[in-house]
């Protein structure tokens, strides 16, 4: 009787333990993970880096309870952003913008704070091509490597089509100015006389490209009437001072570097007054 006795409670041990377990590990409480386009930060070095937020607010019981925050991609053992060209593979920085360790595809952050800013880094080695990148990640609230909450959260960045111009190097010696904003001297004017420069255009996108001449020639400075006209050589296209030159550059979604060589040909001089002559030529890229 007594065997029985034992056998009896060894079972009633055995039964009551995994409902003690489960107590133990108990979290109440509610997770919210956001993620704000508005806040996203763009720093442009010699490459472009973006930071996409993450943010994670948590209930007090939750914090009370739980020990850790995990992030991991839905799809893939990295963190991937897809785009308009190709992926993009992304690392998860903390607020401070450390990176954060990853283990066996999963990012695992201590939690603190019933708020924790987490920041997604996505670069690329110059534009980033024009269009969206987006992710889909998991983000978890765990307690001794049990996941107690958790919520699927899209990630998106949208890389708006941009250019820049900037003088090529061979016409740095004879062009002054930056930003967009150059002068160039022609000293005595001679007629036919020619002048050539070049620019270069970094583009994510398409674009169109106009030229135009505000006054439609050299203009005397005191004297408006007095008017030299010249001509224009951009890309392989001829005009005249007096006519606006529209080109449309169109390619696969990318960055393109493109050089642009300008050739100015003055026309008719003589008999003109003396005096200082000007024009203000615009080349305007439209990114599309």
């Amino acid at each position: 009787m007594k065997s029985i006795i034992f056998t009896l409670l060894t079972l009633s041990i055995l039964l009551s333990a995994p409902s003690a377990f489960a107590r133990w590990n108990d979290c109440d409480g509610s997770m919210i993970a956001t993620s704000n386009p508005s806040d996203i930060i763009e720093e442009h070095n010699n490459r472009v880096t973006v930071y996409i937020p993450i943010k994670i607010q948590v209930s007090d019981s939750l914090l009370d309870c739980a020990d850790e925050i995990w992030v991991e991609d839905v799809y893939y053992y990295s963190m991937v952003f897809s785009g308009p060209t190709q992926d993009k593979y992304a690392k998860l920085y903390d607020s401070q913008f450390k990176k954060i360790k990853v283990r066996n595809g999963i990012w695992r952050s201590d939690l603190k704070d019933r708020s924790t800013q987490m920041w997604v880094r996505l670069r690329h080695y110059s534009l980033f091509p024009a269009g969206a990148y987006t992710g889909h990640v998991i983000v978890s609230v765990v307690k001794n490597n049990e996941i107690i909450d958790e919520q699927y959260l899209d990630l998106t960045y949208y890389s708006e089509p941009q250019v820049a111009i900037s003088l090529s190097n061979s016409s740095k010696g004879k062009v002054s100015g930056s930003n967009g904003n150059y002068y160039i001297d022609l000293g005595e004017l001679k007629s036919n006389m020619r002048f050539n420069w070049g620019i270069k255009v970094l583009s994510n996108s398409s674009y169109d490209i106009v030229v135009d001449s505000e006054y439609n020639g050299l203009r005397h400075e005191t004297n408006t009437q007095a008017l030299i006209d010249y001509s224009i050589k951009f890309d392989n296209t001829q005009i005249s001072s007096s006519e606006r030159l529209y080109r449309s550059y169109n390619f696969y979604p990318g960055v393109k570097n493109k050089w642009y060589g300008f050739e100015f040909k003055l026309g008719n001089v003589e008999l003109m007054p003396a005096g200082t002559y000007q024009d203000n030529l615009s080349l305007t890229v439209y990114p599309r």
